[in-house]
């Protein structure tokens, strides 16, 4: 039982985790769609989000998926 409730756990992390880098990107789109000039200060905030993001969600897919090697 609690093996099922930590994958749970993971799972929601890993959607929240997801939706968090959809808003981020979403973020990023509308800045570089919206103006002619972009804030490079903003972006790379943004950027180093985004990346950080991944590796966060590379990090809970591998604890929820094991690679396994045969």
């Amino acid at each position: 039982m609690k093996n099922n409730d930590s994958l749970n756990k993971l799972q929601l992390h890993l959607c929240e985790l997801k939706l968090e880098e959809r808003r981020v990107n979403s973020e990023i789109r509308s800045m570089l769609n919206q103006s002619n000039r972009v804030d490079f200060f903003q972006a790379q905030k943004l950027n180093s989000t985004r990346v950080g993001l991944k590796n966060k969600i590379k990090t809970v897919e591998s604890s929820i998926m094991p690679n396994i090697i045969a």
